[in-house]
């Protein structure tokens, strides 16, 4: 089934607004849709608000969450049954918190940019997080990394997305800056709460090759009460994996899944310039093993 249940809005670091998501999912024929966008529902919100008209498939609230794991970057997809989620919730709070400290490690990392010769105005890396792919302006509290590695790109300091992260922006490249989070554990009690199912995103995804990374990670996410994995995710022309790790720790995915009894999801990560929209395909029994999940 044509399903993608992880894509960004200009809602956060994507460049394509939601209109022009539910548009184009519309013309791909995509069944089911979640736009996950970083640490915040505006962008779903929208998408229920926008819905009529635009398209005809089912959505599913669903928010990207940035996190750490012994110390390892990890990002959880958290969706839920309903978009009727109250501000007073805990998680809510929680995101506010992340929103807040988004534009403190900003100045930081152009601190940090400025240090080692290159000349960056936070008024830029502003422009670049506002300005979509048809002008759309998006609210200054998600400024993130890619809105920076934009600009390092604009200005001729790197020569792409890719070289800007793996050379400055990565985790524990010379730029990067943490910003506020919760325990993991902490997330998936605030999800769990709300009805929510938390699904471990890209999960080959940064450790640079390095098979004791991915097993220590998860070995620790198998005993915690997440649901399922991404399982079905393009990594070439997003991250730097190689083949043989991609087929190794694919193989280590699926005894997992089989051991813990995950489910299985499927996300383009479409940003607009990077990823893919509505062109992976989750089989239908997992499909409804997730809607029997989520929904009950």
């Amino acid at each position: 089934m044509n399903i993608d249940l992880h894509c960004h809005s200009t809602n956060s670091d994507g460049t394509w607004s939601v209109s022009e998501i539910l548009v184009d999912a519309e013309r791909k024929g995509v069944k089911v849709l979640a736009i996950s966008d970083h640490d915040n529902l505006k962008g779903s919100r929208e998408a229920f608000e926008k819905k009529g008209g635009l398209f005809s498939g089912q959505l599913i609230p669903a928010i990207e969450i940035s996190t750490l794991v012994e110390g390892k970057k990890v990002h959880l997809l958290a969706f839920f049954p309903t978009i009727d989620i109250s501000p007073e919730s805990d998680l809510l709070q929680s995101l506010d918190k992340i929103q807040n400290s988004r534009i403190w490690r900003m100045k930081k990392m152009i601190e940090k940019d400025n240090a080692i010769g290159f000349d960056i105005t936070f008024e830029e890396v502003l422009e670049a997080a506002g300005t979509g792919k048809t002008g759309d302006k998006q609210p200054t509290d998600v400024i993130s990394r890619p809105h920076l590695a934009r600009v390092l790109v604009d200005k001729g300091y790197v020569k792409d997305f890719n070289e800007a992260f793996n050379e400055y922006l990565a985790d524990g490249k010379a730029i990067q800056v943490n910003r506020f989070t919760l325990k993991f554990t902490d997330w998936i009690q605030q999800v769990k709460a709300l009805g929510g199912i938390m699904i471990w995103a890209h999960p080959l995804h940064g450790h640079e090759g390095k098979k004791e990374s991915f097993l220590e990670l998860a070995e620790i996410l198998k005993d915690s009460d997440i649901d399922g994995v991404e399982r079905i995710y393009n990594y070439k022309g997003k991250y730097i994996i190689t083949d043989e790790f991609e087929s190794w720790g694919q193989e280590q995915l699926d005894m997992i899944i089989a051991e813990k009894d995950w489910l299985i999801t499927a996300g383009g990560d479409f940003h607009g310039d990077v990823g893919r929209l509505g062109e992976l395909d989750l089989p239908a029994d997992d499909w409804k093993r997730f809607e029997s999940k989520l929904f009950g």
